[in-house]
């Protein structure tokens, strides 16, 4: 299952972890130096959440930041005539509104 948010697209990046020793010069000291840098991954805040639209049980992987888009997303779907499609179809149709 991959790390990605399916409202925002948000997904892991990299980014540095920047080792330094020594102390720095507004503490009196000669300055910090870089001892090694490592590559690392940062990964969105994914939550899993389950919403009941169309009488069906539909669960979304989304960002934290974007939660309050997925409860927009069940008010605009509750007007909708969704019978007859399978969860993956209303998925990508209710993925279609926003």
């Amino acid at each position: 299952m991959s790390r990605i948010c399916e409202i925002s697209g948000k997904r892991p990046t990299v980014a540095h972890s920047i080792t330094r020793r020594g102390k720095a010069k507004r503490e009196g000291g000669v300055g910090k130096k870089t001892t090694g840098i490592h590559k690392r991954w940062q990964y969105p805040n994914l939550h899993k959440v389950t919403l009941e639209i169309g009488g069906q049980e539909l669960t979304f992987r989304v960002a934290a930041s974007h939660l309050n888009k997925l409860y927009e997303l069940k008010e605009r779907a509750r007007g909708m005539d969704l019978s007859g499609l399978s969860k993956k179809q209303l998925k990508a149709r209710l993925l279609k509104l926003l």
